[in-house]
């Protein structure tokens, strides 16, 4: 008898353990099922991104036309500046908007490179007479280019973009700030 009891208790033991493996079976499938699920109806399969890591991100939207006011101060209302006050390369025409900022406000580069498709073009300020690398680089796509920049110096102040593999600098745009 005492076989006989072992078998027993041998037999509940491989059915309690196919009913806990097929039990876990089932919620491995629920979760995967849901997860794919959740990740469908959230968009997240659609690729298209390559990360964070060595990846440059253009903004998707257009850049407004004019800076937004602080609270409490008159806004200028200076229109942008369409005509180049000097030109160096021809190739590259720029434009600013708005001309006239208050300190630390978004002031827009807009403009199109003839032939300069896929170049990196750097943003320069002039000062003391000289230029400089104002640290912020715009893409041109279809012939054309969008960034901006903020800066704190108040004053007039001379901006230009320049391609660097091509050594050439567009026009020049002042912009007042303060």
């Amino acid at each position: 008898m005492d076989h006989d009891d072992q078998d027993e208790r041998s037999e509940q033991v491989r059915g309690a353990l196919v009913k806990g493996l097929v039990a876990l079976l089932a919620v491995a499938v629920l979760i995967a099922l849901g997860t794919t699920l959740m990740v469908r109806t959230l968009g997240l399969d659609e690729g298209g991104s390559e990360g964070a890591v060595g990846s440059t991100t253009e903004p998707s939207d257009p850049l407004p036309s004019s800076a937004l006011p602080v609270p409490g101060e008159e806004s200028p209302t200076a229109q942008p500046s369409e005509s180049p006050s000097e030109s160096a390369g021809g190739d590259i025409a720029l434009s600013v908007s708005p001309a006239s900022v208050g300190p630390m406000q978004r002031i827009n580069l807009t403009g199109t490179y003839r032939g300069g498709d896929n170049a990196r073009l750097e943003v320069q300020r002039q000062e003391d007479g000289a230029w400089t690398n104002f640290g912020v680089d715009a893409g041109v796509t279809a012939g054309t280019f969008q960034t901006y920049v903020m800066s704190g110096r108040t004053g007039e102040n001379l901006f230009r973009l320049y391609d660097p593999a091509n050594r050439k600098a567009s026009n020049v745009v002042e912009v007042t700030i303060g």
